[in-house]
């Protein structure tokens, strides 16, 4: 059975923040990047496998892969950072039965009908509602970009979105 060290909200997914300081800090030894648009785009889910450090394996999963893995032997072996492009791809995968007791948001690029909540984390209302359902089913939400800053809790994410 693998070990899920962390499990991270981020829309620049493998980069040098998550890379340095993330992986080794969590002790993970996998990344699985789990997304249902990049699970169908070979080309750019060769690059984020290039990507990664030697010694790190990289699989990208959509969401109901991911739930069936989890399912059928827990994703397998190893130390593991699971990764999501964006909330709605967590959602889902959680709605269907992939465990997730912890969750870090790392980065949530602003635009159009986002909300800019903490230093590199925006979220939009579909942001806030999933998240928050997810919470109040029992997830621990914290939004913390680099280990050397702080975080903040959801809760008070939640009180800036709104104003």
């Amino acid at each position: 059975m693998a070990s899920i060290k962390l499990i991270r909200v981020d829309s620049r997914l493998i980069h040098g923040q998550v890379i340095t300081k993330w992986l080794k800090i969590s002790g993970a030894n996998r990344i699985i990047i789990i997304d249902d648009n990049l699970a169908q785009d070979s080309f750019m889910a060769d690059i984020y496998m290039m990507a990664a450090p030697r010694g790190t394996s990289v699989e990208i999963l959509d969401t109901q892969k991911a739930v069936d893995e989890w399912k059928k032997d827990e994703l397998g072996k190893g130390n593991i950072l699971i990764l999501f492009k964006d909330v709605a791809n967590c959602y889902k995968a959680f709605k269907n039965g992939f465990p997730i007791k912890e969750l870090q948001i790392g980065g949530l690029a602003s635009g159009p009908g986002r909300v800019t909540v903490f230093r590199a984390v925006s979220f939009d209302k579909q942001d806030v509602e999933q998240l928050t359902e997810m919470g109040n089913e029992g997830t621990k939400i914290i939004l913390h970009i680099i280990p050397e800053e702080p975080k903040m809790e959801f809760a008070k994410a939640v009180q800036k979105f709104k104003g």
